[in-house]
């Protein structure tokens, strides 16, 4: 008997049959996503052709599997593309009870618009967008709306985009109906990267709004909503959702400790390394000891195969673990913003485990660890003599680049030390993020942001030619914005 709940909570692929009553038979050839103890999506074979199965299971399983079939119902009524749905049931167990709910679809040969994005360059990313709010338009135009708008959840087919996952599909409100449509393209454009928004907004509100019969929109409005859309989306993600199981982290709590391992790195080995004995990864490699201080301690190891940074926030008095007993650990600080930075697309190390000694609530040490990346900082990387002048100036446009980035997020990091910068095949990456913060206040962040910048610049007070071509760099991002000349003034 297959246990698909455990099949919906582990990693790995596992091939396997379900008999559906009406005697035939599912053969599953690939699980594509996992949704712990809720579904599972599969790539299969059913009745000679390549299909695509959802198997809802759990307490919520017939529920959510109807919910999907009604969208489906919807795009289909609508006129809107979506695969064909070729049959809804049960799956039972032996023992003659529902082992789960059962959709199947004609399996389309194409790829969803997530991973298409990653393989294409500006302009067909761009040609990809404008696509996809044609798709959103149409939505609107059949009195539809996506509530689950991902990318993942549209397939490129060819010139055609089909419309996934029937679970999102829900009628626009009578109501506010023109609001709520625009509050749902906000959603799909501030999936978007904020440069890219940056540079297409006006070309992507110009087609929705010719699709839709539109007077245009206010362009700078827009802008606002889809930066707070992004936190939030941003937030709910960093803050929250991977502090839980989801289906990218596993958790495992305890009353004296909460471990969090992101799923393709959750192994036997390495959660026993935490759990028994987590500091042994730092003892038990002196040489790869990498910095030892009061407040936290940094070093590297190795497990199955993978070589991994460990970073120890430490406790450094009886007064200083009273102060730390109620806040979120730096620990859970640097988690959190490493999940922040993927997700606005600036470039970090992987994060891969947060570990928290606890007494019940009251928190103590905890350990951060993510992927070693073998790359110098921004220093010794312009300092190398194999480096010549066009590396060093297209490197310190890459860091402007991301810098001006950071100030469209509103993201201030707090310790831009050259050292805190990695450059690795010509692109920057940022460390050391438990001093990261977005600030709300516009105000309060360009204050921060010069801040970050004037320290940057610092990095090399004793090397003008770099401090000069670092400047010449921000110039040419960031235009005449004063934020830079606040920063280069003496």
């Amino acid at each position: 008997m297959i246990d698909l709940l455990r099949l919906s909570r582990e990693g790995g692929n596992v091939q396997f049959q379900l008999l559906l009553p009406d005697a035939t038979i599912l053969n599953v050839e690939k699980i594509v996503r996992r949704v712990p103890g809720s579904r599972l999506v599969c790539r299969a074979l059913w009745n000679g052709r390549q299909v695509y199965a959802k198997l809802f299971i759990g307490s919520e399983a017939r529920r959510h599997a109807d919910r999907d079939v009604a969208g489906v119902q919807l795009l289909m009524d609508a006129g809107i593309v979506t695969p064909t749905l070729l049959y809804t049931g049960v799956a039972g167990n032996e023992d003659g009870t529902t082992s789960a709910n059962v959709l199947i679809f004609d399996a389309i040969d194409g790829e969803n618009a997530e991973d298409c994005w990653q393989a294409l360059d500006d302009d067909g990313r761009r040609q990809l967008a404008t696509r996809l709010v044609a798709a959103v338009a149409s939505h609107h135009n059949a009195g539809l709306q996506q509530t689950d708008l991902y990318l993942k959840n549209f397939l490129v087919a060819g010139d055609c985009i089909h419309t996934l996952d029937g679970d999102g599909i829900k009628p626009l409100p009578r109501l506010f109906a023109q609001d709520a449509a625009l509050a749902n393209l906000v959603l799909l454009l501030s999936k978007f990267d904020v440069l890219e928004t940056q540079r297409w907004l006006d070309g992507l509100l110009q087609t929705y709004c010719s699709i839709r019969a539109l007077p245009p929109l206010d362009a700078v409005r827009m802008t606002r909503r889809i930066a707070a859309q992004r936190r939030k989306s941003v937030d709910a993600y960093a803050n929250r959702k991977v502090f839980r199981n989801c289906t990218d982290i596993e958790v495992l709590a305890a009353w004296r400790h909460v471990l969090a391992v992101a799923r393709p790195y959750s192994d036997a080995a390495l959660k026993s390394a935490l759990l028994d004995a987590p500091d042994t990864l730092l003892s038990n490699s002196p040489d790869a000891r990498l910095k030892t201080g009061h407040t936290c301690t940094v070093g590297f190891c190795t497990i199955n195969g993978r070589k991994l940074v460990v970073k120890r926030y430490n406790i450094k008095s009886f007064q200083h673990r009273l102060g730390r007993f109620w806040r979120p650990s730096r620990a859970a600080d640097t988690w959190a913003n490493a999940h922040r930075l993927a997700m606005y697309g600036i470039a970090s190390p992987t994060p891969v485990a947060l570990l928290e000694s606890r007494f019940g609530p009251l928190r103590g040490r905890a350990f951060f660890l993510a992927e070693y990346v073998e790359a110098p900082d921004l220093a010794q990387h312009l300092d190398d003599e194999a480096v010549g002048m066009a590396e060093q100036k297209r490197v310190m446009l890459e860091v402007a680049r991301m810098m001006y980035k950071l100030m469209l997020l509103q993201i201030a990091h707090g310790d831009l030390k050259a050292s805190n910068i990695l450059v690795e095949a010509g692109q920057p990456l940022l460390i050391d993020l438990d001093s990261l913060r977005e600030i709300r206040c516009k105000r309060r962040f360009e204050a921060a942001h010069v801040r970050d910048l004037k320290r940057l610049l610092k990095n090399w007070h004793d090397r003008p030619r770099f401090q000069q071509m670092l400047v010449h760099a921000l110039q040419e991002v960031y235009g005449a914005d004063p934020l830079v000349a606040r920063a280069a003034a003496n």
